[in-house]
């Protein structure tokens, strides 16, 4: 990985962080969470703003894939699975072990109209970033693997100077990282002894 690709990663990151906390906050603030006029405390933040950390993620690593296999699906959407499974078997458990987490999902977020709008709303809203980036960068600045798919999916592998454009593009040195050139040179010292 280059140390663009690194900060990219952390300023997207830093980016949907700041969406969902402050999304999360304010459209729970001022509103009463349910029929009995309770107010959303943090233990009803915290379960917001977790549950739309983990549906932003899985959703950004499905948008980074080009092509889903069937182990991809069963991570993404398993674990997204496993987040719902796990507030309820850590809600079940003792107040003295789960002290504001008990039953605080299946009796305060899943009735609750509010929390599975907060969790679309703000998924949508933190994900534009991320989607305008990588809409912007396959469009006007594609990488290798984008162009190669662009040929196939737009009819242009039937034009020999496009595809002579791509490869000749496609074409460059590559690096090896510092794990990979030390096993190659324990490999050919051991050669010459």
């Amino acid at each position: 990985f280059s140390w663009k690709r690194i900060i990219g990663w952390m300023l997207n990151g830093f980016v949907s962080a700041l969406a969902i906390f402050f999304l999360c906050k304010e459209s729970l603030k001022h509103q009463l969470f349910d029929s009995n006029g309770k107010t959303a405390g943090r233990e009803i933040l915290g379960g917001t703003m977790y549950t739309c950390v983990v549906w932003v993620v899985n959703l950004q690593m499905a948008l980074a894939i080009s092509y889903f296999t069937w182990v991809q699906h069963i991570v993404i959407w398993g674990s997204i699975a496993f987040w719902y499974i796990f507030l309820m078997i850590y809600g079940a458990m003792t107040p003295s072990f789960s002290s504001d987490a008990y039953k605080v999902f299946l009796e305060a977020l899943a009735p609750a109209p509010s929390y599975w709008l907060t969790t679309l709303f703000v998924m949508i809203f933190a994900l534009i970033p991320y989607f305008v980036y990588k809409s912007v960068q396959m469009r006007f600045f594609p990488k290798y693997h984008q162009m190669i798919q662009w040929i196939r999916y737009e009819g242009h592998s039937n034009d020999p100077e496009f595809v002579e454009m791509v490869r000749q593009r496609s074409i460059r040195p590559t690096t090896v990282g510092y794990t990979a050139r030390r096993a190659a040179s324990v490999r050919r010292s051991a050669r010459f002894h």
